[in-house]
């Protein structure tokens, strides 16, 4: 916000001066969209010009004018700025339909630029070096004459999503060497083919639209066992009509890439098997693969033996039932070690049919696996790797029929489970993970008992979220837990705070049946409390015997249904530097005497309080830089009238 406001004859001029800015914009036709919304801009500057001189005078009696003023200023400078970007790329665009005057021009980038296509004369800048097109999510074609770019080196479309194809014949650009993406044609000039004469391309390649290659020859052509400079490849098929699975197969049998690669991601592939090149070991820079979406395949490929690979992601593979033992080694190959001896994450998700996952006996593999994810996988049963020495953080989501204890992971830090049979068994467990610093449980239909001495002693973090038969079965004290969050648990009466030295955040939410903290105090170490959607008994509680605690500095409440004055005097902690009152349905006193308490109080939120009329003082506490207030709220006139600048509306 600026920090000086020269009124409405200075907005005037500085409106006039942007309105001159955007007529040359305006009347370059090749930005249709973006000149419909430059045109709303304009519309709009054209009708505030008439209001800033009656705006001038009244800032000075009306506070709300001052600040649409001061709001209307800051927006002015952001327009101005945008209209200045938009200006240059116009310009740049328009300069390019005439090129006499860049055609020694070697750097182009047009990041971002919304425009819809290049014109044809780009092709005449026969010395472009450089053409960067990253995020220019408009843009839907390449000029034609593309391939007369001759000493053309780099071209990024990272962005460009709505390109449909790549012009006719890229393999004359015999001196590019960075193309972030091919986007495969129907037609043999700007299909795959293209690609065979471009062997000098470095760093990241996406090849997309793969379903207009039409068979594996045209794949074969690609010569992409050429590029030993590529490092990382994408490739991908859209959705489409039935397909013949062996022919597809054969496809990407033929798309094998370099052994120099390290990042593969396969995407939308329909074959029912992988070719065998996937999980040869000779790829051993291989450090990272992607396979998604491929929803066709039967079977995995033999990944176990790739030397390098740490991070492994495969989703969406909705044909595949059973993971055996070839996807740890390849049963043909002589050279066989411990499996995945380099994997430091794996991520299941979205497996729908994946019902079996074969372990071998004695089995080694993953012996530095660090972030182990299942996620989505409704069906899956049976046991997880015994033994995962290296194991930090282990996710579980959506897997309901999976139940098996936790495997032996010492190292094991954050764990997180909803909902799946083998919540009760990894609970029973869970005291012998020393290293264990956050648990979340999430929606677990099965009863569950919480105590401070279930808990593993280096346990820092608690959340536990829609578990029906969730209880606690005594005070809970633990000497290292510093946040707990409980919400929508429908059957916790009590939650008894016990010797919990180190809470620092507690969060209780949607638990109808609650009714009180037991009969400790909140302990000492408390600084931020949010208590929302709970029963009136937990409101009458809080009430009558206060939320105490020495260090508590931010509170969140509500929604509460029963209170009508609030705070009253002696019922808030003195500490308290945040306070939010939020959807108090028949609140209708807001009383200062327990504000004037609170002497380090600096910000009152309070929002949807819409029977909130009456206010016991006619000053807010000296304390309290800000009270905003949102939504509608028969306050409001009241507080208006105090003509308090520190008083701020909102009624989105």
């Amino acid at each position: 916000m600026a920090a000086k406001l020269y009124g409405g004859a200075y907005l005037t001029s500085f409106v006039d001066a942007i309105l001159e800015k955007l007529s040359p914009i305006l009347e370059d036709d090749s930005f249709v969209e973006r000149n419909i919304l430059l045109g709303r801009l304009e519309k709009t500057m054209y009708e505030v010009g008439p209001v800033l001189d009656d705006a001038e005078q009244k800032q000075f009696t009306n506070k709300k004018v001052k600040k649409w003023l001061v709001d209307l200023q800051d927006a002015l400078y952001f327009a101005d700025d945008l209209v200045d970007e938009l200006s240059t790329k116009a310009a740049i665009a328009t300069t390019l339909r005439d090129p006499g005057e860049l055609i020694h021009l070697r750097y182009l980038d047009l990041f971002g630029t919304p425009i819809l296509t290049l014109p044809e004369s780009l092709s005449k800048l026969y010395n472009l070096q450089t053409l960067k097109l990253r995020d220019c999510w408009m843009l839907k074609m390449l000029p034609n004459g593309m391939q007369d770019l001759v000493n053309l080196r780099h071209l990024d479309i990272r962005g460009a999503d709505r390109l449909e194809e790549m012009p006719k014949g890229m393999s004359k650009l015999k001196h590019l060497n960075f193309l972030t993406g091919y986007i495969v044609g129907k037609q043999v000039e700007n299909g795959i083919r293209e690609l065979g004469a471009l062997d000098d391309l470095h760093g990241s390649l996406c090849i997309s639209k793969l379903e207009n290659v039409n068979n594996s020859r045209e794949a074969l052509e690609a010569k992409m066992g050429n590029k030993k400079h590529i490092n990382i490849l994408e490739l991908k098929w859209r959705r489409g009509d039935i397909v013949d699975v062996e022919s597809a197969r054969d496809l990407l049998e033929e798309l094998q890439p370099h052994r120099n690669l390290k990042e593969l991601s396969i995407e939308g592939y329909r074959g029912e098997i992988f070719p065998d090149w996937l999980g040869f070991s000779c790829y051993s820079n291989m450090t990272k693969l992607s396979l998604r979406s491929c929803k066709n395949c039967r079977q995995l490929p033999s990944l176990g033996q790739l030397p390098s690979l740490q991070h492994l992601d495969i989703t969406g593979l909705d044909g595949l039932e059973r993971i055996g033992g070839e996807f740890y080694n390849n049963p043909e190959s002589s050279h066989q070690g411990t499996p995945f001896r380099s994997l430091l994450s794996l991520r299941f998700d979205k497996m729908h049919r994946w019902r079996e996952w074969h372990i071998p006996d004695e089995f080694d593999g993953f012996p530095k696996l660090k972030n182990f994810s299942i996620l989505h996988c409704p069906v899956l049963s049976g046991d997880l790797p015994a033994h995962l020495p290296a194991l930090e953080e282990l996710s579980i989501w959506e897997c309901e029929e999976l139940s098996c204890s936790l495997p032996r992971a010492p190292k094991l830090q954050h764990l997180s489970i909803m909902p799946a049979k083998s919540v009760l068994e990894c609970l029973l467990h869970i005291q012998s993970l020393p290293c264990l610093q956050s648990l979340i449980i999430c929606k677990c239909s099965s009863a569950i008992s919480i105590s401070g001495d279930y808990l593993p002693d280096s346990l820092q973090y608690l959340e536990i979220t829609g578990c029906s038969k969730l209880t606690f079965s005594e005070p809970l004290q633990h000497k290292s837990l510093t946040q707990i969050y409980v919400n929508r648990c429908d059957s916790v009466t009590l939650f008894p705070l016990g010797a919990l030295p180190n809470l620092k955040t507690l969060y209780i939410s949607d638990c109808p049946e609650m009714d009180c903290f037991g009969e400790e105090c909140l302990p000492p170490s408390l600084t931020t409390l949010r208590i929302g959607g709970c029963c009136e008994k937990l409101e009458r509680w809080i009430t009558s015997k206060g939320l105490q605690s020495e260090g508590l500095t931010h509170l969140s409440i509500g929604p509460w249904d029963e209170v009508k004055s609030f705070p009253g005097e002696g019922c808030l902690p003195a500490s308290l530097e945040y306070l939010h009152l939020s959807w108090f349905s028949n609140l209708e006193t807001l009383d200062c005497k327990g504000l004037h308490q609170l002497s380090f109080l600096q910000n009152l939120t309070i929002d949807y309080c819409r029977k909130l009329e009456n206010i016991t003082q006619e000053n807010l506490p000296a304390s309290i830089s800000k009270l905003h207030i949102r939504g509608e709220c028969p306050l409001r006139s009241k507080l208006e009238e105090m003509n308090d600048p520190r008083i701020q509306f909102d009624t989105d």
